[in-house]
C-alpha cells in the first residue's frame, strides 16, 4: 500500500594561496544544458517533512531539519563505503522540493584538495565520456553523484563521475532535470533520469572548485577558485575569461563561498586577501566583470570568512567566519565599514564530534525563519539577523558540513 503523506511532524530524531587560471573555452556537451526537459515526476505520497526544509549533508548521511519548528528529522543514509574528507561533499536541491543531489567521493578518502588537484582524462563518446587509469578517481575514492528522492526521503544509486579531487560544490539546472558538480577542477553534467554523465568542462591546473553559484538572471555559472571566479555560459556551454580576485578560499571549502544577487547584477564572494591574508568580501559587477574594493574584517581580528549569503531585498550580507567564529551582517550601505561581529555561542565539543568546531555554511530560510549557521560540532544553529540572536542548536549528521533549503514536495 503506498504511504499516507503525513500531516504532523515525525519526532524521530536521531590558506589555500591564491592561483592564476588558465582556460581555453573547452565545452561541456554538444548543445546548451538549459534545454533539457522536466524532471520525472516522484512517484507516490511524500515521506517528506512538512514546509521548507534544510537538507544538511554530511559525510555519510543527510538530515533533514524543518525550518519552522526547527525540528531535525530521521538522517537519510548515503550509500558508500568509507569516510570523506571534511569539507569534499556538498548538496543541491531541485526548486520543486522533490530532488536533493549529493557530490561526494564513494570508497576511502578523495584524492588532494586545493589548486594542485589535477582533473581527469575523458574522451567523448556516444553514452558520454569515459576515463581510464588512476585519473577516473580521487587517491583511493571515486567521485559521485548521488540523487536523493525527497518524496521518498532514500538516497538512489550513486552515479560515477570523472575527475580527480574535492567535491565541494553542486548545483541544479533550471527544470530540475541536469545537475552540475564539481570535480576536483572540472565541471561535469549530470542528466540525472538517465544518469547520464556529459563532457566534462576543465578549468586547468590551478582550477579547483570550490563553490558554484548560478545567475537567476541568465545562462551564467560562476565557479569560484583560488584566486579567481570563472563565468561558464551554460547555453553555449563555454568558460570565460578567469576574473582575477587575489583571494585564497576559505580553509574549509565551503560550497557557498559565493553568491549571486537577485537582479543578477553582482557576484559576491568571500575569501582571505592582501596584504596580510585578513578575511575579505569581494563584489564583482557581472556586466563588466570588473572586481570592486573588498570590504576587509581586519578590524575584528584575523578572520577566514567561510560562506555568504545575500539577504533577498539585496540590503546586506550574511558573512559567517571559521577562524573567529561570528556572523557578520553586512550592509551594503556601508559595505566598507563591516559592522561588530556578532559571536556564535559557545559550544563544547563532545566525544562523538567529527565536524570542523568551526561553522562552515550559512543559507536563508523563507520569510519568517531566519538564517541558519551549519557548525562543526554537527550541529545547525538558528539565527535571526533582525534580532541578531541565536536560537537552539540543532543537533544533525555527524561531520554536517552544507545545507540547502527546499519546500516540501
Amino acid at each position: 500500500m503506498a504511504p499516507t503523506r503525513r500531516t504532523g511532524t515525525r519526532r524521530t530524531r536521531v590558506l589555500v594561496v591564491a592561483a592564476t587560471v588558465g582556460l581555453l573555452a573547452p565545452t561541456l556537451s554538444g548543445c546548451g544544458l538549459f534545454a533539457q526537459p522536466d524532471p520525472e515526476p516522484a512517484a507516490g505520497s511524500s515521506l517528506a517533512p512538512v514546509g521548507s526544509v534544510g537538507y544538511v549533508v554530511c559525510t555519510n548521511a543527510v538530515t533533514p531539519v524543518e525550518l519552522a519548528t526547527r525540528t531535525a528529522e530521521a538522517a537519510i543514509p548515503l550509500p558508500i563505503s568509507g569516510t570523506p574528507d571534511l569539507g569534499n561533499f556538498a548538496i543541491a536541491t531541485s526548486s520543486d522540493g522533490r530532488w536533493a543531489y549529493v557530490v561526494t567521493s564513494d570508497g576511502s578518502a578523495p584524492g588532494p584538495a586545493g589548486p594542485t588537484a589535477t582533473a581527469a582524462t575523458t574522451t567523448a563518446s556516444p553514452a558520454g565520456p569515459s576515463t581510464t587509469g588512476a585519473a577516473a578517481t580521487g587517491v583511493g575514492g571515486q567521485n559521485v553523484v548521488i540523487p536523493i528522492n525527497l518524496v521518498a526521503q532514500r538516497a538512489g544509486r550513486p552515479i560515477p563521475i570523472p575527475g580527480r579531487g574535492g567535491t565541494h560544490a553542486i548545483v541544479v539546472l533550471p527544470g530540475g532535470r541536469t545537475v552540475l558538480a564539481a570535480s576536483g577542477s572540472t565541471i561535469v553534467p549530470v542528466d540525472v533520469p538517465s544518469r547520464r554523465v556529459g563532457r566534462p568542462l576543465d578549468l586547468g591546473a590551478g582550477g579547483t572548485i570550490f563553490g558554484m553559484a548560478l545567475s537567476p538572471t541568465s545562462t551564467t555559472l560562476y565557479a569560484l577558485v583560488a584566486g579567481g571566479v570563472v563565468p561558464v555560459d551554460t547555453a553555449t556551454d563555454t568558460a570565460g575569461a578567469p576574473i582575477a580576485t587575489g583571494l585564497a578560499v576559505s580553509s574549509v571549502y565551503s560550497p557557498h563561498g559565493i553568491a549571486v544577487t537577485a537582479d543578477g547584477s553582482t557576484v559576491y564572494l568571500v575569501g582571505q586577501g592582501p596584504p596580510d591574508f585578513g578575511g575579505r568580501v569581494l563584489p564583482i559587477t557581472t556586466a563588466t566583470a570588473t572586481p570592486g574594493v573588498a570590504a576587509s574584517f581586519d578590524y575584528y581580528g584575523l578572520s577566514d570568512p567561510a560562506a555568504l549569503a545575500v539577504q533577498p531585498d539585496g540590503s546586506s550580507l550574511l558573512v559567517v567566519d571559521s577562524a573567529n567564529n561570528w556572523v557578520n551582517p553586512v550592509p551594503l550601505a556601508s559595505f566598507a565599514n563591516p559592522p561588530t561581529p556578532v559571536r556564535l555561542p559557545t559550544q563544547q565539543a563532545g566525544s562523538t564530534s567529527t565536524g570542523t568546531q568551526h561553522p562552515t555554511d550559512i543559507v536563508l530560510g523563507p520569510a519568517g525563519t531566519g538564517a541558519f549557521v551549519v557548525v562543526g560540532f554537527d550541529t545547525v544553529l538558528p539565527y535571526d539577523p533582525a534580532a541578531q540572536t541565536f536560537g537552539k542548536a540543532i543537533p544533525v549528521c555527524a561531520g554536517a558540513s552544507s545545507m540547502s533549503v527546499a519546500p516540501s514536495p
